[in-house]
């Protein structure tokens, strides 16, 4: 996989390029100081996969992505995760808090497809900052099971069956989290198809009860019923 670094910081520069080193099937063809010297570069060489700092000459990086021509893999760094959710909003595949590590960087590797693939087959490699409880948890798009309204929040579970905490909005969630692996079944549930494995209608009241791989249940309504019913037919 071809890659072009973005980095203003000459000691972070060389960091990544020696631990991309260490990786068999990576390669660094160019590197850039500015993020308009970088977005020119990517679009002459056309990288794979593009590492960007997010904060460059006192610019926001996220702001100039969509000067790119063509859609490749990013992974964002930074020092704070005050940008992490407008980096996945622009398309980032994932999200690096410095200083970068060899682990660190060798999970988010793990988490791309080799090659570029379909936009939605793409989207459900990225990977999210979640919240549970004080902790901030990195969970792959395909994780995440279920989505509900609560209020003014929202609760995210994975297949792991944690419950996280988001600000965000179920319309939000629903323009985020790609089709049709992701369904939105009414204003406050949305379910990840793959991670169901049946569900059980319930009584006279056309009521159901989803039952995930995880072992965890969801009841639905009837209007939910028949919208999850229509995805698994089709």
């Amino acid at each position: 996989m071809t890659i072009l670094i973005i980095e203003d910081n000459e000691i972070e520069m060389e960091n990544l390029k020696l631990l991309l080193a260490a990786f068999e099937g990576y390669e660094v063809i160019a590197t850039a100081e500015s993020i308009h010297q970088g977005i020119e570069l990517a679009n002459n060489m056309q990288p794979e996969l593009i590492m960007l700092d997010l904060q460059l000459d006192c610019q926001n990086s996220l702001e100039h992505v969509h000067l790119l021509d063509y859609s490749p893999y990013i992974i964002c760094s930074t020092l704070c995760t005050e940008h992490a959710l407008q980096a996945f909003e622009v398309g980032a595949s994932d999200y690096l808090t410095k200083p970068i590590t060899h682990e660190k960087l060798c999970r988010a590797l793990e988490r791309l497809p080799q090659g570029q693939g379909e936009p939605q087959h793409r989207a459900r490699k990225m990977a999210l900052p979640l919240h549970n409880g004080t902790k901030t948890q990195m969970v792959p798009i395909d994780h995440i099971t279920l989505v509900t309204a609560d209020r003014d929040y929202t609760i995210v579970r994975d297949i792991s069956d944690s419950e996280f905490i988001s600000t965000r909005r179920m319309h939000e969630w629903g323009k985020l989290l790609p089709s049709p692996l992701f369904v939105t079944l009414d204003r406050s549930t949305i379910v990840n198809l793959d991670q169901i494995d049946h569900y059980t209608r319930l009584g006279p009241d056309r009521t159901a009860t989803i039952n995930f791989k995880n072992e965890h249940q969801h009841r639905i309504g009837s209007t939910a019923r028949r919208r999850l019913k229509a995805s698994i037919e089709n």
